[in-house]
């Protein structure tokens, strides 16, 4: 279809219209993980300890009303919670929301300057509010981190476009704050980037980890004794009262809940999760050695990374717009290849409607699998992006 100023303009009042109806709808549902954050802080600027989960619990009842899990990120994390930890807590939960609003879309703008897709016009904004609706949407409404740290992956790609490698070492660094989301991409992106003779980044990170840790000990020594309680365990799979006990069994959104959702249990489920581990395994010796672009190993990376990793939600998933939006860029020059891409940005928001938890969501990262595996067959013998589109770069050391 070609270049249409009208259609273009509605589907961009469209987008904006429908963004906010999300964004409002997301908040009127009540909120959920905010309210652990706030508490955190409120403890930590009381001097408590915010890994305690009966110092927290309280805090949390008393900002919230109600009950939640522990609280499991980074001490760096909490410093930059402070600020809405002194305010209200109605008006932190508002603001919140407005800065995960915004970050949303600022991480949709810097996707935009890494790669050349969407494509501007109706297509951008249709793409933007399909990602918007399946990602943002779920992340906006638990009051999660996935945004911010799809936010923080943009960035980093950007400064390491031009060859800012302390900030990329250092922005690495801070996506530590949630390590089982992060760790295996931050290892990778790292590896590849000394493999081809760039240890800065590395050594940077290594000493941003240090110095974070140092300090936070420095200001609470011991608060990571916590982490050891059962309560840090029993927390990512059920929810607890007051007093650390169990409630009722929490769904996530890794592969052997998939199974699980669909009576794939025992050694059924473990053997096809050791197979996928074998697959992941391969897939990342193959990115680490062969791949020319940085925003190609965190495509493949990320998509790896929710495929394998044991612990995981339907809201960490923002960053596999990451995924989505390379896989449809490889086959923009393939219009006989139109239909494939077409199937799957429809496949993957009819697959929420799948199922009646969020187990199922693993869906999308099945989809995004065999979409990315057919866009890179379909490229089989012809030069890498990376090689040919002047908004892809290759993002290496410069020499």
């Amino acid at each position: 279809m070609k270049n249409n100023p009208k259609l273009n303009f509605t589907m961009l009042v469209f987008f904006i219209m429908l963004s906010v109806v999300l964004a409002v709808l997301a908040y009127l549902s009540g909120g959920m993980d905010f309210g652990v954050y706030y508490a955190a802080g409120r403890v930590y600027l009381q001097g408590g300890n915010p890994y305690e989960f009966s110092q927290l619990s309280k805090e949390i009842i008393s900002s919230t009303g109600k009950l939640n899990n522990p609280f499991y990120y980074a001490p760096w994390f909490i410093w930059t919670i402070l600020p809405f930890s002194v305010l209200p807590y109605s008006l932190a939960r508002v603001l919140w929301a407005f800065l995960n609003f915004v970050l949303w879309f600022f991480s949709l703008v810097n996707l935009g300057k890494l790669m050349d897709y969407p494509q501007r016009g109706w297509r951008r904004w249709g793409m933007w509010l399909l990602v918007t609706f399946v990602f943002a949407w779920s992340t906006w409404g638990f009051e999660q981190v996935g945004i911010l740290i799809f936010f923080i992956f943009t960035i980093t790609l950007l400064f390491a476009k031009h060859n800012k490698w302390d900030v990329v070492g250092f922005s690495l660094a801070l996506l530590l704050f949630k390590p089982n989301i992060t760790v295996l991409p931050v290892a990778c992106i790292l590896l590849w980037l000394i493999l081809r003779g760039n240890w800065r980044p590395a050594f940077v990170a290594g000493g941003a980890l240090i110095t974070m840790a140092l300090l936070s000990i420095f200001i609470s020594s011991n608060w990571y004794l916590a982490l050891l309680e059962p309560d840090k365990v029993t927390g990512l799979s059920h929810t607890l009262d007051s007093s650390g006990m169990v409630e009722i069994t929490r769904h996530n959104t890794t592969l052997l809940d998939f199974l699980s959702a669909y009576n794939i249990v025992g050694n059924a489920a473990n053997f096809i999760y050791a197979i996928v581990i074998i697959l992941g395994v391969v897939t990342i010796t193959l990115i680490l050695y062969y791949s020319t672009s940085l925003l190609q190993v965190v495509a493949l990376i990320l998509l790896v990374n929710f495929a394998v990793i044991p612990y995981a939600l339907f809201y960490d998933y923002p960053v596999l717009v990451f995924t989505l939006f390379y896989a449809n860029f490889l086959l923009l020059q393939k219009s006989s290849l139109t239909w494939m891409r077409t199937t799957a940005n429809i496949l993957i928001p009819l697959s929420l409607f799948i199922g009646d938890s969020i187990s199922f969501r693993y869906w999308i990262v099945i989809i995004l699998a065999l979409f990315m595996a057919a866009s890179i067959f379909s490229r089989k013998g012809q030069p890498s992006p990376s090689d040919t589109q002047p908004n892809i770069p290759v993002y290496l050391p410069a020499q």
